[in-house]
C-alpha cells in the first residue's frame, strides 16, 4: 500500500491562556478512559477551569453531556481562558516519571497527522476498540469540532534521527505541570519553520504504529467521513482530515508499558480445581516465598530466558508461583500475536479455568501494580492473581505491521497524555 510523502504537519493549536499561567497542574485532566467518579470529583475541585469539564462532561440542566461540553469550550475560547496559536507550531512534550527506582524522561511531538485515504495504511492498529467508547468520543467531538485529547503513536526511528531531535535543547518550556501521580510534564512550543521541517522530513511517510488511542483515531476517522458529507467544498488541509498526535521514538528507552496483570474471581471449586490442573499440565511450576513483608521480589522472572512465556500466579497465604510454559505446549508455528505471553496466559490457562466456572461467573479485573494484585487476593476481592511480565515495544510494532490485533488489555503504555495540554481544531477552517 503506498502512503503520501508528508503525512505529519504543525498547527495552530488551542492551548490554556496566559490568564491561567504556566503552571497547568490544576487545569489538565487525565483521558476519558481512566477518570473515575472519584477523580473526576477530584479534578474538579482543583480550579473552575480544569479540563475534565470538556474532556468527561456532565449534563447540564438545558443541554446533554456533549452540548454542555461544547458550550464550556466556547466560553472559555470567548473569555480568553484558551486561545489559539498566532503561528503554526509543533509542540515538544516531555514527561518526566519513575518506575520502581528508575527516573525516566520520555519525549514526544504534539503534531497534526493526515488521516488515511482509501487504500494508504500509515496509521497501524494493534488492537481492537469497543462500540460504546467510539460513539462517546465522537459524540463529545461532533458537538466541540476539535479533538480534546491526542492519539499516542511510535516511530520506529531506525536511524535514530527523531530520537536525536527530540532530545534537542529547546530552551525554557511554555509551560509545564505535575500530575496526580507524580509525573511531571514541561511543554514547548517550537515555532521555528526551519526545526518544523526537519522533524517532518524525519517522519517522512511513517508509518506510526498507534500506542494508545484507537478509540480516539477511529472516532476522528468517522468525524472526517461525516464532516466531508457536511462540507464538500472545504479545502484539502480543513482541521476534520487530520488528527491530533503524539509522535514518540522507538528507539526512545523510557517508552515504557506496564503489565496488565489478571484478576480471577467467581471461579468456585471447580474454577480452583481447574487453575492448579491447568498449571500442572502445561506449565513447570516453581513455588515461591513471598518476602517477609508480604511483597513479591520484583526479578520473579530473573531466572528465565526473556524470550520464554513466564507467568506468576498467587492465591493467597505466603507462596505465589513461577510458570514456565512446556516446550511440548509452545505453538510450533503461530502469528505474531499467537506467540504473544498475553495470548499463551489466556490460551493454556485462563480460557480453560473460565470455561470450568459455573455459569460463567468467573470475571476478570485488570491492574497494573504487582502488589495491588496481591492485596485484591488477600482482601478476598479476587480469588486468583495471574502476574505477567510487560509487552515490548517491538511486540506492538510487529502486530501492528501484520494487521492483527492483540487480545484486550495487552498493554498499558506509561504515563498517558494529560488530556488539556493541547487542543486542535476539527472544523471546515484550514489547519494553518
Amino acid at each position: 500500500m503506498h502512503s503520501p510523502e508528508a503525512i505529519v504537519t504543525a498547527l495552530r493549536g488551542i492551548r490554556y491562556s496566559d490568564t491561567v499561567g504556566p503552571d497547568l497542574s490544576a487545569v489538565i485532566a487525565s483521558p476519558y478512559d481512566v477518570i473515575s467518579d472519584a477523580m473526576r470529583a477530584e479534578l474538579v475541585s482543583r480550579h473552575p477551569h480544569n479540563f475534565v469539564h470538556i474532556e468527561l462532561p456532565k449534563e447540564s440542566d438545558d443541554r446533554d453531556r456533549y452540548q454542555a461540553a461544547a458550550a464550556i469550550l466556547t466560553a472559555w475560547r470567548e473569555e480568553g481562558v484558551l486561545e489559539q496559536e498566532q503561528r503554526p507550531a509543533v509542540y515538544l512534550l516531555e514527561q518526566e516519571f519513575t518506575l520502581g527506582r528508575v527516573a525516566l524522561r520520555r519525549r514526544g511531538v504534539l503534531c497534526l497527522v493526515r488521516l488515511p485515504e482509501e487504500g494508504h495504511r500509515y496509521v497501524l492498529s494493534h488492537e481492537g476498540t469497543l462500540a460504546s467508547a467510539r460513539a462517546d468520543r465522537l459524540q463529545l467531538m461532533r458537538a466541540c469540532q476539535a479533538m480534546t485529547s491526542p492519539v499516542m503513536v511510535i516511530h520506529e526511528d531506525a536511524e535514530g534521527g527523531l530520537l536525536a531531535w527530540l532530545r534537542g535543547d529547546r530552551g525554557e518550556p511554555s509551560a509545564a505541570a505535575e500530575e496526580w501521580d507524580g509525573v511531571r510534564d514541561r511543554l514547548w512550543t517550537v515555532t521555528d519553520e526551519e526545526a518544523i521541517s526537519e522533524f517532518r522530513g524525519l517522519i517522512g511517510a511513517g508509518p506510526l504504529a498507534i500506542a494508545d488511542g484507537h478509540h480516539r483515531f477511529e472516532t476522528a476517522m468517522a468525524y472526517r467521513s461525516e464532516m466531508r458529507k457536511l462540507h464538500p467544498d472545504a479545502p484539502p488541509d480543513a482541521g476534520f482530515n487530520y488528527a491530533l498526535m503524539l509522535i514518540t521514538s522507538a528507539r526512545d528507552d523510557s517508552l515504557q508499558i506496564l503489565p496488565t496483570h489478571r484478576l480471577l474471581s467467581g471461579l468456585g471449586a471447580r474454577g480452583i480445581e481447574t487453575l492448579k490442573a491447568a498449571m500442572n499440565e502445561r506449565f513447570e511450576v516453581r513455588p515461591r516465598r513471598l518476602r517477609d513483608d508480604g511483597s513479591m521480589p520484583g526479578d520473579w522472572d530473573h531466572d528465565s530466558p526473556v524470550h520464554d512465556p513466564v507467568f506468576a500466579v498467587y492465591c493467597g497465604g505466603d507462596d505465589y508461583y513461577t510458570l514456565r510454559l512446556r516446550d511440548e505446549v509452545l505453538p510450533k508455528e503461530a502469528s505474531v500475536v499467537e506467540r504473544l505471553d498475553v495470548s499463551l496466559v489466556h490460551r493454556h490457562l485462563i480460557d480453560p479455568v473460565r470455561a470450568a466456572c459455573p455459569d460463567d461467573e468467573c470475571e476478570i479485573a485488570y491492574v497494573t501494580s504487582v502488589q495491588e494484585a496481591l492485596e485484591s487476593v488477600r482482601q478476598r476481592a479476587a480469588e486468583a492473581a495471574v502476574l505477567l511480565r510487560p509487552t515490548r515495544v517491538r511486540d506492538v510494532l510487529e502486530v501492528a505491521k501484520t494487521g492483527e490485533r492483540m487480545p484486550g488489555k495487552s498493554t498499558y503504555f506509561y504515563p498517558k497524555v494529560p488530556a488539556g495540554l493541547v487542543l486542535s481544531d476539527a472544523t471546515p477552517a484550514p489547519v494553518e
